[in-house]
């Protein structure tokens, strides 16, 4: 039996930073917490960082605990400490303070679940739009086809971020009632489907007139059955590649957006937000723009990484090299 070839080196490395952002950004309620992982009270051992991950509210006999084991950062990310202002990175706080006395390493360890969601999500509404669109033009060609790609090429005129804009602002009312994150991702996801399209719509082109096609024609196969068991299966290796590239886009975006003030509203922490936030005292309170930028360079390069990966080792041109 042939022996499955090892994913490229820098999908393996793409892979590894997605995953510790995606943990970081699971455990972050736990790993940035005023409340103590470990308590003694009147009952005993206590754990009330757990009992709020899942969604306990704190009780008032919760406040007169005596912690044993804290969080490796202990603050809230929306506790306000004017005391505290625009301190330096330091060992009260690891990367230092913003203009309300917030600390900023538990803001980034927060902001990561909120900008992971919106590029995942995004991600996944690209697919939801582009998939079906280019499987349908590429299968049926003609005017179907003639329709998408006009579709297709009318988008592609506008610049990514102005349509996004375009979009929030004529948005009627019922999106404005979803929350931040699938608002901001169901735009980005019904403005980015384009890349799915064009790949999947090429792939069916030139798949729906090969042997394998002509074979399951022939023993009596209708088209929902050749689209979803044949053509569909070979044909989704550049929609993997395109999905991954999707999410380090969907994430930048919602920076830009959050850079923008037309983001994830304040006080909930986004990379984006936080950069915004630092445009006005860069000068004099430098962490403030690095550890978001940082974070942001990180998540985008680990799409990034992962996709070329992706295609690298999905390319058999590239696997005879």
């Amino acid at each position: 039996m042939a022996r499955a070839a090892r994913l490229p080196r820098n999908a393996r490395a793409g892979s590894a930073i997605l995953a510790a952002l995606l943990l970081v950004a699971v455990l972050a309620p736990l790993l940035a917490t005023d409340r103590p992982w470990l308590a003694r009270g009147g009952r005993g051992l206590v754990s009330p960082a757990l009992a709020s991950f899942f969604g306990a509210r704190e009780a008032a006999a919760d406040r007169d605990l005596k912690p044993l084991v804290r969080a490796p950062v202990r603050h809230h990310p929306n506790r306000i400490d004017l005391d505290a202002v625009l301190q330096p990175p330091g060992r009260g706080h690891w990367m230092g303070t913003d203009v309300l006395g917030r600390d900023l390493a538990a803001r980034v360890l927060h902001g990561a679940r909120v900008s992971l969601a919106v590029g995942l999500l995004a991600a996944l509404f690209a697919l939801a739009v582009g998939v079906p669109l280019g499987a349908w033009a590429g299968y049926r060609g003609g005017l179907a086809d003639a329709v998408v790609a006009r579709c297709v090429e009318t988008v592609l005129c506008f610049p990514a971020l102005l349509l996004v804009l375009v979009v929030l602002s004529a948005a009627s009312g019922w999106l404005h009632r979803l929350s931040d994150v699938v608002r901001i991702a169901l735009v980005l996801g019904v403005t980015g489907w384009v890349p799915v399209t064009r790949y999947l719509r090429a792939e069916f082109l030139k798949l729906r007139e090969s042997d394998m096609v002509t074979a399951a024609r022939a023993l009596g196969g209708g088209h929902l059955r050749i689209v979803v068991r044949h053509i569909l299966p070979s044909a989704l290796a550049p929609v993997l590649v395109t999905a991954a590239f999707a999410v380090g886009a969907a994430i930048g975006t919602e920076a830009a957006l959050s850079f923008l003030g037309l983001g994830v509203r304040p006080p909930t922490a986004t990379w984006g937000g936080l950069l915004s936030e630092a445009r006005e005292h860069i000068d004099r309170a430098w962490w403030l723009a690095l550890w978001p930028g940082v974070a942001l360079f990180l998540a985008v390069l680990g799409c990034n990484l992962l996709g070329e990966g992706l295609r690298d080792h999905l390319d058999p041109r590239a696997r005879r090299r």
